[in-house]
């Protein structure tokens, strides 16, 4: 009888484990918190007379085994005007504007289009719009998990006014097309989806 208890006590402690472990590999272990709020876009048809657009567009999806909320985000850039730009961003709750202050890196999972992209971490003290970035590359229909420690967001070199990294001045985060594939004056078409946009703490 206590063989057969002691078993029992080791296959549940092994169940145990592996759930932890399962939830650690999905990004959602200890420090580690669901960036929450109101999703929007943006461009420069609404801020600089362009003609670029952006859509957002919100499912339930399941992926790899997992149901999750993705963000599609179609659009296509122009050069009418002439530094031409799209891109979409997360209005954020006041628990996941207290957590970016704190973070050590941003993680988030997306299937892009081939292009490169920036994500941009906004702060107040920038005032030039050369706010702190890292780009990435996305391969056509490939999942990707895309990581992004606090030290690899730096400012653009045509930034007029140098600006040291403060977290704790925080704006917001966002992302954008990249000017490296603005290429054709009509018509730069993108299409990503991203889900899964972790702040680890």
């Amino acid at each position: 009888m206590k063989i057969a208890k002691k078993a029992l006590f080791l296959i549940l402690c092994g169940m145990l484990c592996a759930a932890i472990l399962s939830c650690a590999g999905m990004g959602g272990g200890k420090g580690a918190i669901l960036a929450t709020g109101e999703w929007m876009t943006f461009s420069d048809r609404s801020s600089d007379g362009g003609s670029s657009t952006a859509t957002l567009t919100t499912a339930e999806e399941e992926i790899g085994g997992r149901t999750v909320t993705t963000y599609t985000v179609v659009g296509n850039v122009t050069t009418q005007f002439e530094y031409g730009f799209a891109g979409w961003g997360l209005d954020a709750d006041g628990d996941t504007m207290n957590a970016y202050k704190t973070a050590k890196k941003l993680t988030f999972r997306i299937i892009g289009d081939g292009n490169n992209y920036s994500i941009k971490f906004k702060l107040s003290t920038v005032t030039d719009y050369a706010y702190h970035q890292y780009t990435f590359d996305t391969v056509a229909g490939q999942e990707m998990l895309i990581e992004v420690p606090m030290q690899f967001f730096m400012q653009p070199s045509w930034a007029s006014t140098p600006v040291r990294f403060n977290p704790a001045l925080v704006t917001g985060v966002e992302w954008q097309t990249h000017e490296s594939w603005r290429t054709d004056p009509r018509n730069n078409p993108f299409r990503i989806k991203m889900w899964d946009f972790m702040i680890h703490r």
